[in-house]
């Protein structure tokens, strides 16, 4: 297992950096897995898919999806593959709005920004336009997709914020989810994430 870096200085970005050390070590074949969990099924996200709810583990497959782009199209998380993604789930686009910046630096580490909002694709495209926003912004106004990766919130109907970093080959590489985090702090967890130094 790979030594923490010592200036580590908050408790979660520590757990953080012991479980990315261990996504990373060799002996690893298979990641932990906890048995899904039931919820309440008047809670969850209202369609199809009522009653869903799900995690990523770090090391396995991230959950596919389709969802509608700001520009109006269908876009798949297949569509990404050989690229790597920083998926960032919110519940309204305003919370995503600064992240402009965070996007081009994410760009230069070879990690593409994608935000999954509740928002409708049109008010997603009046938001970039207004902004110059030039990350993918995709819709997700059920809250299904949130749902499947873990970042859903049944109790008060909402997605959480939560970040999951997909690698080229699809697998999780990280997830934090529950807490939104600064630009700054999200493009350095990122970039440990990539490098594990």
């Amino acid at each position: 297992m790979k030594r923490l870096v010592p200036y580590l200085s908050t408790p979660w970005l520590a757990v953080m950096s012991a479980t990315i050390a261990l996504a990373q070590s060799p002996e690893l074949k298979t990641p932990p897995s906890t048995p899904p969990t039931q919820t309440d099924k008047s809670q969850a996200p209202s369609s199809g898919y009522r009653g869903l709810s799900g995690q990523v583990a770090i090391g396995e497959p991230a959950p596919g999806f389709e969802l509608t782009r700001s520009d109006g199209l269908r876009v798949r998380l297949s569509a990404f593959v050989g690229t790597r993604i920083l998926l960032c789930f919110a519940d309204r686009r305003e919370m995503v709005a600064d992240y402009g910046p965070l996007a081009d630096s994410l760009g230069v580490s070879g990690v593409r920004l994608v935000a999954i909002a509740r928002d409708s694709p049109r008010s997603l495209k009046a938001m970039a336009e207004r902004d110059s926003l030039t990350f993918d912004l995709l819709s997700d106004p059920t809250g299904e997709i949130s749902a499947i990766y873990g970042s859903y919130d049944a109790g008060t109907s909402s997605i959480r914020p939560g970040y999951v970093l997909v690698g080229r080959t699809s697998l999780v590489r990280m997830a934090i989810l529950g807490q939104r985090l600064p630009p700054g702090e999200l493009l350095s967890i990122t970039r440990y994430a990539l490098t594990g130094l």
